[in-house]
């Protein structure tokens, strides 16, 4: 068995049932049939693993079974390099590759530095939850030629622009990637990264064809720089994130006062989750970033999470709690405008 396809399936089978030796083998059998390890890397294991995300956000799979197929796909990517070893660097460069601080789904992360190792990079790999001032002094000590950043979350966009600033002082090259920036990466250029790239192979060849960037040739139409206005509305939302999470709370059930007094931790969750997401795109002037959370987070089966038919009346009471925020309010608003009707 060959066939990526095939492979993804016999893979997820594995990781179904939380067989982690089951799920090695799959991919050191297809190693030893003269798959490519780059194929089991991307097309095996990253395809299965988004397809996870994709059962546990339809509420198919819980958060505990995502996080045991995480660590069984960290343990195979693990075993993938033991099993096929990459080549020796072909060069002295050197790419560190970090996820956002805050952002502590590190699998995506994990195989681009396999992917560009197996490409003659040197490649540093720093892990989940990088905090800005912990890769400054990194880059200061170490010196890597690219930095690349990696984040599945856009309500991490502001962590995004820290790090970019931090390796922009010495002068480093960033090369973001993941679903936080964007599907074409216009969040990447709004946080003043020098390039970005779509998957591990794209970004492989982006380094192999310009090692030293920017990656950049024509800025995005939506990719407007992050300005002072945006910073100033997204630090009032980061300040008041713990207040604007009760008032919504207790906008759409008034029964109880405020997270951690009676409201289920998967409301409070998903309400603190709505304000993050209300910063980044407040952050990036960018309503669509916020208006696609507002339509996932009513879509996704969490029990005693934020129901479709609360999203409106949320909105609602952040506007108003807002008003002295101009930017935000617009955003608040215009996400209200476009909210399905909810089924009776």
């Amino acid at each position: 068995m060959t066939s990526p396809d095939a492979l993804r399936v016999a893979y997820l089978e594995r990781v179904a049932v939380s067989d982690e030796a089951g799920a090695i083998a799959v991919a050191a059998d297809a190693l030893d049939a003269g798959v490519d390890p780059e194929v089991v890397l991307l097309d095996v294991v990253a395809a299965a693993q988004r397809e996870v995300g994709e059962r546990w956000a339809a509420g198919e799979w819980t958060v505990v079974q995502e996080h045991v197929a995480t660590h069984i796909s960290e343990r195979v990517v693990a075993a993938v390099a033991r099993h096929a070893p990459a080549p020796p660097p072909t060069g002295s460069d050197t790419v560190a590759v970090a996820c956002l601080d805050g952002e502590w789904h590190g699998l995506p992360a994990r195989l681009l530095a396999e992917v560009l190792t197996r490409h003659g990079w040197r490649v540093e790999f720093l892990g989940a939850s990088v905090p800005a001032a912990q890769l400054a002094t990194h880059v200061h000590r170490a010196g890597p030629d690219v930095v690349a950043i990696s984040s599945s979350l856009a309500s991490r966009l502001p962590a995004a622009r820290r790090m970019v600033e931090a390796c922009r002082a010495t002068g480093t090259p960033v090369l973001a990637g993941g679903p936080a920036f964007g599907e074409d990466g216009r969040w990447a250029r709004a946080v003043g990264a020098d390039g970005w790239a779509p998957d591990a192979r794209a970004a492989a060849a982006m380094l192999a064809a310009d090692p030293e960037g920017p990656w950049f040739t024509e800025e995005p139409a939506d990719g407007t720089p992050v300005d002072r206005a945006a910073r100033e509305e997204q630090a009032v939302l980061h300040a008041r994130r713990a207040e604007l999470v009760r008032h919504a709370a207790a906008a759409v059930r008034p029964a109880v006062d405020g997270p951690g007094d009676g409201v289920p931790d998967e409301l409070a969750d998903d309400l603190g989750h709505l304000v993050d997401f209300l910063a980044a795109a407040v952050f990036v002037d960018d309503p669509s970033l916020f208006d696609g959370f507002v339509r996932w987070v009513g879509s996704v089966a969490i029990p005693t999470g934020l129901r479709l038919d609360e999203v409106g009346p949320v909105l609602d009471a952040l506007a108003a709690a807002l008003a002295d925020s101009p930017r935000t309010a617009a955003l608040l608003r215009g996400a209200h405008g476009g909210l399905p009707t909810p089924v009776a």
